[in-house]
Formats: structure tokens, C-alpha cells, sequence
């Protein structure tokens, strides 16, 4: 008997990007939801390497490394991914663009900003995550991880999360991702 197949929807790579409390993370799940798309985000993987004993020092890298590592698995397997991660040098951007080539994925990178810094700080001030073993971070850190943010090249959708509601950034980016 032989199995009757559909033509196959393309596997994407998509990856949100930007600076802590800029909205990835809520977008990144709703989308997951919406789309049944696993989320690998690195502040979870990072709190387990820290819950597992590794210094905070080691785990940094590391744990871009795990995220690039599940994303191959599942894209291996015929799925797509979303990553939900800072990004903010060059080094993760190109494994990203590796790992779709790799796997002739379509990658869509969406870039989430905060350009009103009271929402931005307000937002840091009253974020509670709950990730086992990860503190909240600081607004001071924001800044710090602002300061060594490069600016991204290439195709991407730029969201400003401070201007836009929540179901017109999902609207754009499902928009975005068919």
C-alpha cells in the first residue's frame, strides 16, 4: 500500500533576536504555539549548565552551542525550529545561517527592538521569568549588553515591540513567516 504524501511546506530556521526585555521571548512562545514550532531559547539552556554545576564564565558560548546543536536535530528530522536568543555579534548570526544552509532551510530572522527606553526599562523592572536558577536581570546589564550589541545586516523583520501591540506584532509576524 502506498502512502499518499503533501507536498512538503518548506522547514524554516527562525530566529529572535534582541536585546533582554525587547519582546523575543513573548513573541517566540506565542508563535510556538500558534505555528506548533519547538522554541529553544538560551536562558533556560544556560540556568540547566549553571543548575549542572558549570560556572556562569563557561556556559555563555556553551549554550548557543546546545541551542545550534537541538535546532540541527530537529531540522535533521524534517522540522522547523525557533531560536529565541540575544544574538548580538556576529559569531551565533553566522551559525545560524550555517545550520539553515546546512539543512536548505529557509531562515527568518526577526529582530526585536524596544525604541522607547522608559517601556524598555519599565519592562526589565517588572519581568519575572521564573527560569530555575536565573536571576532577573538589571537594567545596568541592559545597557552593558546594549554597548556591545552590532548592528545586524541582511534580510530580517524589525519589530519595535513599544509602539505595536502584542496581536499586531504576531499579525507581522505570521505575516512574515508565510
Amino acid at each position: 500500500m502506498e502512502m499518499q504524501t503533501s507536498p512538503a511546506k518548506p522547514q524554516q530556521l527562525i530566529v529572535l533576536a534582541g536585546l533582554p526585555g525587547s519582546g523575543k521571548s513573548t513573541l517566540a512562545e506565542r508563535v510556538s504555539r500558534i505555528l506548533s514550532i519547538p522554541v529553544f531559547s538560551v536562558d533556560p539552556i544556560e540556568a540547566a549548565m549553571w543548575r549542572g554545576g558549570l560556572a556562569p564564565a563557561q556556559t555563555g558560548v556553551a549554550a548557543y552551542e546546545v541551542a545550534v546543536t537541538l535546532a540541527d536535530e530537529q531540522l535533521r528530522l524534517g522540522h522547523s525550529v525557533i531560536v529565541d536568543a540575544v544574538n548580538p555579534v556576529e559569531a551565533p548570526r553566522a551559525a545560524w545561517r550555517n545550520l539553515a544552509a546546512k539543512h536548505r532551510a529557509e531562515l527568518k530572522i526577526i529582530e526585536c527592538i524596544c525604541a522607547d527606553e522608559n517601556v524598555h526599562r519599565q519592562r526589565i523592572k517588572a519581568r519575572l521569568r521564573n527560569i530555575d536558577g536565573m536571576r532577573e536581570t538589571t537594567w545596568a546589564r541592559v545597557q552593558a549588553r546594549r554597548a556591545e550589541y552590532e548592528a545586524w545586516t541582511g534580510e530580517r523583520l524589525v519589530l519595535d515591540t513599544s509602539v505595536a501591540t502584542p496581536a499586531t506584532l504576531l499579525a507581522e509576524v505570521l505575516d512574515y513567516l508565510r
